[in-house]
């Protein structure tokens, strides 16, 4: 299988401790280049992780001949920006989550993607590739709990540290960007749908002026969801996926760490039964499968019009907290 090369813009913790690790325990896919604004921090990080090149600065590592791809982990207002920059420089781009700030920069993206079709874009919800985010999918969509009717998605954190990045208003930060829309995402592809409207409440720090908790409610044509978020909040996540004859829940539904194994329970009516999946690095499953759209033409699990649709219903659930009405969702279409 052709390996994918990549390089990875910054050397923030998540690719240091997560993702650069999955790519060089991954089938297809090695790390060729880490760049940061500062050298001494590239180059530290470039030995720790046997890294051939160490850059000084994000530009000169999206120039390098010898990667084909980018890992974008830069703060939330910086991703359109650099992401714009990759793919004009010849590379396929995996961007943290969210993809941008708002649907306006989704767009100008899609603008700009558009003039490089050779580029492939997507944004990293790593929980997609999973097997028990996938197993829960065949679930509901092979009936195993009736119709689904119901999706309650909880993603939660405590971070009091004023100058990080997720306290931090003008970078993006909040609770909704950082985890709230893993739950957007979730029931939005466990449905197959957009939601209708959307209602949302928000709690602010007084300090950081992020939301620190919030709760949103989404109206789809099938069902409904509820997603409860928060960073000054007991760290918890749960994921409750409730039919007309059955359900299924997903205790540790986003962080397992690679060598645990993931435990997905099926109720249907009185019988109720445990699937143990094996331990699997889903960063190195999410680093495969983008290596398999590049080279192998297989279908990008995130791309950017799949991004636009997740902010349009982050965008009105900001819109729903300021006016405390429910607002109605832009209906995107895949054309």
């Amino acid at each position: 299988m052709s390996k994918l090369h990549w390089g990875i813009l910054s050397t923030a913790k998540i690719a240091t401790q997560k993702v650069i690790p999955a790519i060089q325990q991954s089938r297809r896919g090695n790390v060729e280049a880490i760049a940061s604004r500062n050298f001494d921090r590239a180059k530290h990080a470039a030995e720790t992780h046997q890294i051939p090149i160490p850059c000084a600065g994000y530009e000169d590592l999206i120039h390098l001949d010898s990667i084909d791809a980018v890992y974008i982990p830069l703060p939330n207002h910086l991703h359109v920006e650099w992401t714009s920059r990759a793919i004009r420089a010849g590379k396929h781009v995996l961007c943290e989550k969210p993809l941008g700030l708002n649907a306006t920069d989704i767009e100008n993206l899609l603008s700009i993607s558009g003039m490089y079709p050779r580029q492939l874009v997507a944004e990293a919800f790593m929980y997609r590739h999973h097997p028990q985010w996938l197993r829960a999918h065949e679930l509901v969509q092979s009936n195993a709990i009736g119709t689904l009717q119901n999706i309650h998605v909880h993603f939660s954190y405590r971070n009091s540290d004023p100058n990080n990045i997720r306290n931090r208003p003008e970078f993006g930060g909040g609770a909704l960007m950082d985890v709230g829309c893993y739950g957007i995402s979730a029931a939005r592809w466990f449905y197959d749908a957009e939601p209708n409207r959307v209602c949302a409440r928000m709690a602010h720090h007084p300090e950081f002026k992020t939301d620190t908790a919030t709760t949103i409610l989404m109206d789809f044509e099938q069902g409904s969801a509820t997603v409860v978020c928060g960073t000054q909040m007991q760290r918890f996540q749960h994921v409750a996926l409730v039919g007309s004859r059955g359900k299924i829940i997903l205790r540790s539904p986003f962080n397992l760490l690679p060598n645990e194994p993931a435990r997905l329970e099926l109720y249907q009516d009185r019988e109720h039964c445990t699937y143990t999946l094996k331990p699997v690095n889903q960063f190195s499953e999410q680093c495969d499968a983008f290596a398999a759209a590049v080279h192998d033409g297989q279908p990008l699990c995130t791309p950017i019009r799949d991004s636009l649709k997740n902010m349009h219903v982050i965008d009105a659930c900001f819109q729903s907290a300021q006016t405390s009405t429910w607002v109605p969702c832009e209906q995107i279409t895949d054309a």
